[in-house]
């Protein structure tokens, strides 16, 4: 027993930690409507458009434009599941980078609250909050 303790504790540190729980979606929210501009301490300016399930739209980071990037992704019950990709700037040493994201859609679709990751993740990257600061 010791020795399974030795090999499963260093584990959860070096194997990236213990699973992330399963993200479920909730019940969907009737009439949302996310098209519009958003606001987001983390990713600045955003503006997305909704078609039926379908969500796309662009974020103006708050570090200027070379941080700027585009999003996908669809809406399942009360969860918007996005790919996020900023294509940066070589000439200003900006890589390329993408990744994935959840928010919980709240306060009757005015509210976004989840996390983003890189690549294929869509937890570790960080918070990803975002207000509904304009309606279309």
């Amino acid at each position: 027993m010791r020795l399974l303790l030795w090999i499963a504790i260093p584990c959860l540190f070096a194997c990236g930690g213990p699973p992330q729980p399963k993200i479920v979606p909730g019940p969907g929210i009737p009439g949302l409507n996310l098209s519009g501009k958003w606001y987001s301490q983390h990713f600045g300016d955003m503006t997305l458009a909704q078609t039926g399930k379908t969500v796309t739209g662009k974020y103006e980071d708050p570090r200027g434009p070379d941080h700027n990037g585009t999003v996908k992704g669809a809406i399942e019950g009360d969860l918007l599941r996005l790919e996020w990709i900023k294509p940066g700037n070589p000439l200003a040493a900006i890589l390329p980078v993408r990744g994935r994201a959840w928010l919980r859609i709240t306060k009757k679709g005015t509210y976004l609250e989840g996390r983003w990751g890189y690549d294929v993740d869509d937890t570790t990257g960080g918070v990803w909050v975002a207000e509904k600061s304009q309606y279309n």
